[in-house]
């Protein structure tokens, strides 16, 4: 059992901390492209004034849980805005990064929202952006990152490695071997599924019913060859497929586990996948890849670190499919992890190493404290899984 009471002196932390990462930039300024809402920034130190896009995500989750719907909306909307100034949804609000995204997370945004606010009007217009978003940016665009077989890869304005790795948010992992086009990421196709499921949804919800089935169509079809290419029924597992060699990849990360968040897996499928948590699960929690096979100069979303939204990403994916015992055990490492190092720095951190249960190991740029999608995760699993 997990006692809310035990992390009192965290959550008081967290909540304060929420002020001091709220940013308003109205106005572009310097490098920083205007937002027109309130948002929250990863921290505010190399990050401040930055909306990362897949970091809203999770920070959206706890701003949630905070009773912070109005700034969690505002930043949603904010997106919606770049979409229409750029037609891109970047990887964050700077001029240089206009060329580049990240995993698309714009519908799970959204029905955040909308599950509290109910605002069809709302719906209807956040829709309209994830629709051009999908089809001009991921999919249409076909010698970019629709290249084989109707999947998507990472790719950015430059079609390097290099930053096609950025647009991952596995800045930087051994998963991809240093050749990122190279690959249909896992992680990227079953959000792409995810976004057309959603789709599909928010036009069940408007009576849309000849939108409904086009997107249902879509997912089914995009589930279909996922399965064909990337499902390996000897080791139970979801690989990302190198496209150019015609072959899966051998190498295990978290992001096969995302066909559990996004309900993709069958029933036999996600027994398979839970069987092989025992190659990511440390005292900590989890770790991002597995700890074989890995470049000699360390990569800070490998082995040993894990960072609090793949946490999430994984807790959820077994609560859809009712193993809450393991979620449980899950969220409880993660979170007893979390109060140690802050009960003994003061401080909420980037990413973890979960297998010392200390301070992730940094490797591009110094260890940030904060943390955005920490601290947000940190309050969500509590409110999901804790008794008074």
């Amino acid at each position: 059992m997990i006692v809310k009471n035990n992390y009192k002196q965290c959550l008081k932390y967290l909540d304060d901390y929420w002020k001091k990462i709220t940013c308003y930039l109205p106005k572009d300024k310097g490098v920083h492209i205007g937002l027109p809402n309130p948002f929250v920034s990863p921290n505010n130190k190399i990050f401040k004034n930055d909306q990362f896009y897949w970091d809203s995500y999770f920070i959206i989750l706890g701003l949630v849980e905070s009773n912070k719907v109005k700034i969690a909306k505002g930043m949603v909307n904010n997106f919606a805005h770049l979409f229409k100034r750029f037609g891109i949804i970047p990887l964050r609000n700077r001029y240089y990064n206009l060329g580049i995204s990240q995993l698309p997370f714009f519908t799970s945004m959204v029905f955040e929202i909308f599950n509290k606010t109910k605002d069809k009007k709302w719906l209807r217009e956040m829709a309209k952006i994830a629709e051009q978003e999908l089809k001009n940016y991921w999919v249409d665009n076909k010698s970019v990152h629709n290249v084989y077989k109707g999947l998507s890869r990472y790719c950015d304005h430059w079609y390097t490695h290099f930053t096609a790795e950025h647009e991952s948010g596995w800045d930087m992992t051994s998963r991809f071997n240093e050749r990122c086009l190279d690959y249909l990421p896992v992680d990227l196709n079953l959000c792409l599924y995810k976004y057309e499921t959603d789709l599909a949804e928010i036009y069940k919800i408007l009576k849309d019913q000849t939108k409904l089935k086009q997107y249902l169509n879509k997912a089914n079809k995009r589930k279909r060859i996922i399965n064909k290419l990337m499902w390996n029924n000897k080791k139970g597992f979801f690989f990302d497929y190198n496209y150019k060699l015609g072959k899966q990849s051998s190498f295990y990360s978290i992001a096969g586990f995302y066909a559990l968040w996004v309900n993709l897996a069958t029933k036999e499928q996600a027994e398979k996948l839970k069987k092989n948590l025992k190659k990511f699960e440390y005292k900590g929690g989890l770790a991002n890849t597995q700890k074989t096979y890995l470049f000699k100069e360390f990569k800070q979303h490998d082995y040993p670190n894990g960072w609090a939204h793949q946490q999430w990403i994984m807790i959820k994916g077994l609560l859809n499919y009712e193993s809450k015992e393991d979620a449980e055990r899950l969220a409880k490492k993660w979170l007893e992890m979390n109060r140690k190092v802050f009960l003994k720095t003061g401080k909420f951190w980037e990413k973890y190493n979960v297998v010392k249960g200390d301070i992730g190991k940094e490797e591009r740029y110094p260890i940030q404290t904060g943390f955005g999608w920490t601290n947000a995760i940190f309050v969500k699993l509590i409110n999901e899984f804790c008794s008074k």
